[in-house]
């Protein structure tokens, strides 16, 4: 019988998930374009944390935003989730077969068109790095302690295409997570609070 994970850990919080959450997510709406993200769990340093993205500032959507590893589903693609994995390898080093997939959060839409399936995973812990430059710029890992501390919240102002807006955001290490990656993130902290899952630091 494999070792019961501490009760703190990256792997325990997902598996305390695992019975809420379907393999494969809910119809995308019509008219909007399906992408799917996976949202990576690890532990890190300060515990466990998840893994974002600061996407190339020159690429024609969404640059220069943080977001999860993840992008639009393609033909060849036998599912969402299999989407998520062939676009996460393609923009973070790792091999696909080191994540475990745990289930589908909620469906989110942008004001871009896009319907995005987010699917809780959980990868080994260490440093990643981006594998296409040319469309990541950026990385990291946030405590998810930190994240769930309401203190951390703030908010922020937006420079989209020809507006501005006022939006709520984390500010981390000059990164600003926000919009639908910020949506995804609640979405997980608020599941993880409801299972009476530990992961602050005492």
């Amino acid at each position: 019988m494999p070792p019961t994970p501490d009760a703190r850990s990256a792997r325990a919080l997902a598996l305390s998930l695992r019975p809420q959450l379907p393999r494969e997510g809910a119809q995308p709406e019509a008219g909007l374009l399906d992408a799917a993200v996976l949202v990576p769990l690890l532990d890190g340093g300060a515990g466990p944390a998840l893994l974002f993205l600061r996407r190339a500032q020159d690429l024609p959507d969404h640059a220069g935003q943080v977001a999860f590893p993840g992008g639009l589903r393609e033909a060849g693609d036998g599912s969402l989730a299999a989407a998520a994995l062939r676009e996460a390898a393609e923009e973070v080093a790792i091999d696909p077969a080191r994540i475990e997939l745990y289930g589908a959060l909620s469906c989110v839409s942008t004001l871009a068109k896009y319907s995005i399936q987010p699917f809780l995973s959980l990868w080994p812990p260490g440093e990643y790095r981006a594998a296409s430059p040319g469309e990541v710029a950026r990385v990291f890992q946030v405590p998810l302690a930190w994240l769930a501390d309401p203190a951390s919240s703030s908010e922020v102002e937006i420079d989209l295409p020809g507006r501005r807006l006022r939006a709520p955001a984390w500010c981390w290490d000059e990164e600003v997570i926000w919009g639908a990656t910020r949506r995804i993130t609640l979405d997980l902290l608020q599941r993880l609070a409801a299972a009476g899952a530990a992961f602050g630091l005492e």
